[in-house]
């Protein structure tokens, strides 16, 4: 066996160089850390503190679903693929432990990719103290498919269903950004670059979420995934309440409060989805007692955008929303 698989223990081949070069580049870029048994046996293993939960979830990215070749580097598409992963977990204000990333390639993308894909991966999740711990390569003819699974551990997890009467709903950074981008790919149109960098680098809220569930008294969250609108109407349905949206509290962009009030505009800031922001409830008034700490602290603003009360769904105030699609649906729109 060569020096070079010593690290991972796996046996020279043109699979196992791809995923030692992946794995070397995401750890190399992400950091290391201490769990009972790291990447390279035929599982990971780890402990979590004494009295928190495990919590696990599962992203797939498909290529014409998710993303383009032609509109993203490897680095992104690794990047993003993470990220939205992490972001279920700071749906539930947990801490990330780690991830197990299945990739499929065709057999033509060489070492290269895999070394870019290892690079995004990394990127993402440096800084949130989370690993690399596993995964699996195959290669197949297409579409190129990464599947994300992070694991994680809190000790009192946020749920969607705990919105009460009066509640507020507040949310992390702004909304439109990726919908924006991908309206502006596919007319053939470089997008803003402020627009283009939310896109390319969101940022899962983990660390602003525990904050927040620490200093606040949280009723419900979830992230802003599919669009406001409908990740808001999972807390309502969940809930058995109505929620309300003020359509002109809802923070986007410098870059496009210019076409806010148009279709496509509302599209991109209701429904537009992917942008991975942190969407929760709260008790009337407790959230603005924090507010300016939350900004000093991460700068970015938290930002109300509605309210729960009797009823059923999701309602939007100052705005006909028309023939809005209100969210993406995996068997509706795709890219």
């Amino acid at each position: 066996m060569s020096e070079s698989f010593l690290d991972l223990g796996l046996a020279p081949g043109l699979e196992t160089e791809r995923i030692r070069v992946l794995v070397q580049e995401a750890q190399s870029v992400a950091g290391h850390g201490e769990i009972s048994v790291p990447v390279g046996d035929d599982a990971a293993a780890f402990t979590p503190p004494q009295g928190h939960d495990v919590v696990v979830s599962s992203d797939a990215s498909v290529e014409e679903v998710h993303f383009r070749r032609e509109w993203m580097t490897w680095e992104t598409i690794g990047y993003r693929a993470v990220a939205a992963a992490l972001s279920d977990l700071a749906a539930m204000a947990a801490t990330p432990i780690g991830i197990l990333l299945s990739v499929a390639l065709p057999p033509e993308l060489g070492v290269e990719t895999a070394v870019a894909l290892g690079h995004g991966v990394g990127e993402a999740l440096h800084g949130h103290d989370a690993l690399l711990l596993g995964g699996d390569l195959v290669a197949s003819p297409g579409p190129v498919f990464l599947d994300v699974t992070v694991l994680g551990h809190v000790g009192n997890p946020l749920r969607r269903n705990g919105v009460s009467l009066g509640d507020e709903v507040w949310v992390t950074g702004t909304l439109g950004g990726a919908a924006a981008t991908i309206h502006d790919f596919s007319a053939q149109m470089e997008p803003h670059p402020e627009v283009r960098k939310v896109f390319e680098r969101p940022c899962p809220r983990l660390t602003e979420a525990r904050w927040l569930a620490e200093h606040l008294n949280i009723t419900a969250a979830i992230d802003v995934s599919d669009g406001l609108l409908r990740d808001a109407r999972h807390l309502a349905m969940a809930s058995g309440l109505a929620i309300q949206i003020v359509f002109d509290q809802v923070p986007t962009l410098p870059s496009l409060e210019s076409i806010r009030k148009t279709s496509s505009g509302a599209q991109f800031l209701l429904a537009g989805g992917e942008d991975y922001e942190f969407l929760f409830t709260a008790p009337a008034g407790s959230v603005n007692q924090v507010a300016e700490l939350f900004k000093d602290e991460f700068g970015t603003e938290i930002t109300q955008v509605g309210h729960a009360h009797e009823g059923v769904g999701v309602s939007v105030h100052g705005l006909d929303v028309g023939d809005l699609v209100d969210g993406f649906d995996h068997f509706g729109l795709s890219m």
